[in-house]
């Protein structure tokens, strides 16, 4: 059996963010990605 599962990045849990353009869009400059914590865990179980 094959299984596809999709993960997610998300900017770091611990980084700063900031939004840019009267806070309608984020401004992704500097922030690290990591992928998504939950996905994470779950892709080990």
């Amino acid at each position: 059996m094959k299984i596809l599962v999709c993960i997610s990045k998300t900017p770091d849990t611990t980084a700063k963010i900031a939004f840019a353009d009267n806070n309608t869009k984020f401004a992704s400059d500097g922030v690290q990605w990591i992928i998504n914590p939950y996905d994470e865990w779950y892709a080990l179980v």
